[in-house]
């Protein structure tokens, strides 16, 4: 067992699945069919850093491609970055899940007086 699965809590009861959808978009986590808008729909909760976010809905037409998997499989296929997810989902991240900013680097040119030979 890694040392991110020790680390995270298990995920809730459902049923998991890697969804291709068309526009090249791969989305893995907890999956249901649920009616909105009067229409059958694909509900994902997308897995990041081992929680589910909150769910995306896709209609039907969109799937490309659906591989049911246990909740462990989706666990370790899931994104581990958040440049890895879509950037609709990428949005939609609470702060927290951000990536810290890079600290600026500062480069010291000597007195800005002085000629330079370039």
């Amino acid at each position: 067992m890694t040392m991110e699965a020790e680390n995270s809590l298990p995920l809730p009861a459902g049923d998991y699945a890697i969804v291709e959808l068309l526009g090249h978009r791969t989305l893995i986590g907890r999956v249901a069919e649920v009616e909105r808008f009067g229409t059958k729909m694909l509900q994902v909760e997308p897995i990041f850093q081992g929680a589910l976010l909150p769910p995306i809905l896709h209609s039907g037409g969109s799937i490309y491609g659906f591989t049911p998997c246990t909740a462990e499989v989706a666990a370790q296929r899931a994104p581990k970055e958040a440049w890895q997810l879509p950037g609709a989902i990428r949005a939609t991240l609470p702060p927290a899940l951000l990536p810290s900013p890079e600290p600026e680097i500062v480069v010291d040119h000597g007195d800005d007086d002085e000629e330079r030979p370039f």
